[in-house]
C-alpha cells in the first residue's frame, strides 16, 4: 500500500505544479506544496520502509491541522484553507501505516522470527 499511496501522490504533486497559475492560492504557495508532494513520494518510493514512509503523514496531519486555523482567523482565504484541510487529511489518513501492517521478519542470527508462535519452520 505504501508504494500505492507513493505513486499516487507523486501524481498529485505534479498535477497541482501542472495547475498551480490557476488554483485560488498564490502560486509560489501551490509549486512549494507540489514539490512537497513530490519530494515525500520519492522518498518514500526510494525507502519504502524508512522514516518519511511511516512518519509521513504527520506532516499531512500538521498541514491539515494549521489550514483548520487559517480557515478559522481568515475570511479571504477560509474556501481554499478548508479544501486544503480536507485534502491534507486524506493524504494523513492514506500514508499513516495502520496496525499490525509492518511485518517483522528475522535478522540473520536473531533468536526472533516472523513464524507464528506455535507453528514450526
Amino acid at each position: 500500500m505504501t508504494r500505492r499511496v507513493a505513486a499516487a501522490r507523486a501524481v498529485w504533486g505534479a498535477g497541482v505544479l501542472v495547475v498551480a497559475r490557476f488554483l485560488p492560492i498564490p502560486r509560489k504557495v501551490a509549486l512549494a506544496l507540489g514539490l512537497r508532494h513530490l519530494t515525500q513520494a520519492a522518498a518514500v518510493l526510494r525507502r519504502p520502509e524508512g522514516v518519511v514512509a511511516r512518519w509521513g503523514w504527520t506532516v499531512d496531519a500538521t498541514h491539515s491541522a494549521t489550514m483548520l486555523a487559517l480557515a478559522a482567523v481568515s475570511r479571504r482565504w477560509r474556501v481554499a484553507a478548508l479544501v486544503n484541510a480536507v485534502v491534507a487529511a486524506g493524504w494523513a489518513r492514506a500514508a499513516r501505516p495502520r496496525e499490525g501492517s509492518r511485518r517483522r521478519a528475522a535478522s540473520p542470527g536473531s533468536a526472533r522470527s516472523s513464524v507464528p508462535e506455535g507453528e514450526s519452520r
